[in-house]
């Protein structure tokens, strides 16, 4: 599993999110709601990911 920190703005967070949650190589086990910085524009969101082969090899 893989945790990821995805920060940014907050369009350019779900874009990239959406994208990730496309490519068929991932599988998303967790995704958080999305969090205000402090101070800032920017946004922060966590997700847990892994590799789908990894996920055929766990069965």
């Amino acid at each position: 599993m893989i945790k990821i920190r995805i920060e940014g703005l907050p369009e350019e967070v779900e874009k990239f999110t959406e994208q990730l949650e496309k490519d068929e190589k991932y599988e998303f086990l967790q995704k958080s709601e999305t969090y205000p910085n402090r101070n800032s524009v920017y946004i922060r969101k966590y997700v847990d990911i892994r590799l789908k082969e990894q996920s055929n090899l766990d069965t």
